[in-house]
């Protein structure tokens, strides 16, 4: 064969080779872009479809899979949106977006130390990526990592300080932080931040509700009042506002107002039993023994039929009976019950 020949053959392999390619390059994007089409038109079904097509015509590219976990994750199919964000992840490492969608979705699934290791992937390629700042910091206050929540979310402010959900975060980490160490400093400043939340967002209820409770913990309780009076404004259907504000009026020997809480408290929802259990101590202060003993059995009660929630057994872990915290004070209050019943058969032996 001569080297004429051999040339040739080459020449026509290499074009054959470069015509392949470019039309498997544009038969990849022709699949793609139907593929975020019916994605952003919300038809997850059509997008599955297209985006498939895509990754079988060219398995090496990232961006399918990725937009495969988006689709998958709305749908609520979270093994497949796992899968394939895991895929775009090796395909392209170096890409925070699948990073940080794979954290939301174990954050969704509820698997909260993956998604911090997700998010904290993210902050190694954009240390100032104030979304991955703020979510590890909500984890880590979860876990208890006051500091370095601390830490996280003050990042996240320094880059976006007029953001009210990363204020408020900030404060409650700072509330948390102080009630673990029993710090008046940490008060004092979750306080300047539950109140920065509020000039930033004055309806914002939880900064209200909030500040009703830091109120209480430095025994102000005409502020505490007014917080939950504000509460109440934003939120008339709010139970703990009610409660929160019948145990101020309960310190400041209000007992009739506190009464009239309660009351208002168990009409938006019945079945809350902190209700029963605040109104019961009012009305054994006021002598009323046999009502109060009343609250007291419907307060625990309704604590044993939440101790029966898969939830709750979920949030006690496993506990023995002698562990668990709901229990602890069922126990407690069934005892206060004996004592108030002892005390009304000495009082009826006296008669």
């Amino acid at each position: 064969m001569s080297d004429f020949i051999i040339a040739f053959i080459v020449i026509i392999g290499i074009i054959i080779f470069f015509v392949y390619f470019l039309n498997k390059g544009r038969r990849y994007e022709i699949e793609y872009n139907k593929g975020i089409e019916a994605y952003q038109a919300q038809n997850h079904e059509d997008a599955v479809q297209f985006f498939n097509k895509a990754t079988g015509i060219n398995p090496d590219k990232p961006d399918a899979f990725y937009n495969l976990g988006l689709v998958y994750m709305d749908l609520e199919k979270n093994s497949q949106s796992e899968r394939n964000f895991i895929k775009a992840i090796e395909l392209g490492p170096d890409d925070p977006d699948s990073y940080y969608n794979l954290g939301l979705l174990y954050l969704n699934m509820k698997k909260y130390p993956d998604a911090l290791e997700q998010f904290k992937k993210v902050l190694i390629i954009l240390p100032s990526d104030a979304e991955s700042l703020y979510l590890s910091g909500c984890l880590l206050k979860e876990q208890e990592k006051y500091a370095e929540a601390i830490e996280h979310l003050e990042k996240a402010i320094k880059i976006s300080p007029d953001n009210v959900a990363y204020n408020l975060e900030l404060a409650i980490a700072y509330d948390k932080k102080s009630a673990s160490g029993q710090n008046f400093k940490d008060l004092e400043k979750a306080v300047d931040l539950y109140k920065k939340t509020l000039e930033l967002d004055d309806n914002n209820e939880e900064a209200n509700y909030m500040l009703a409770i830091c109120s209480a913990k430095q025994g102000l309780w005409e502020n505490c009042v007014n917080y939950c009076k504000r509460v109440l404004e934003i939120n008339d259907n709010s139970v703990r506002a009610c409660n929160q504000m019948g145990l101020a009026m309960y310190c400041n020997n209000d007992y009739d107002t506190a009464i009239s809480m309660y009351k208002k408290a168990i009409e938006i929802d019945p079945e809350e039993p902190d209700t029963y259990n605040n109104y019961g101590f009012v009305l054994e202060k006021q002598g009323n023994f046999e009502e109060a003993i009343s609250m007291f059995k419907k307060h625990t009660g309704l604590l044993r039929k939440k101790t029966s929630d898969k939830d709750l057994k979920a949030q006690v872990n496993g506990l023995g009976d002698k562990e668990n915290p709901v229990i602890i004070q069922i126990n407690t209050i069934e005892d206060h019950i004996r004592q108030l019943e002892e005390t009304i058969k000495l009082k009826n032996q006296d008669i």
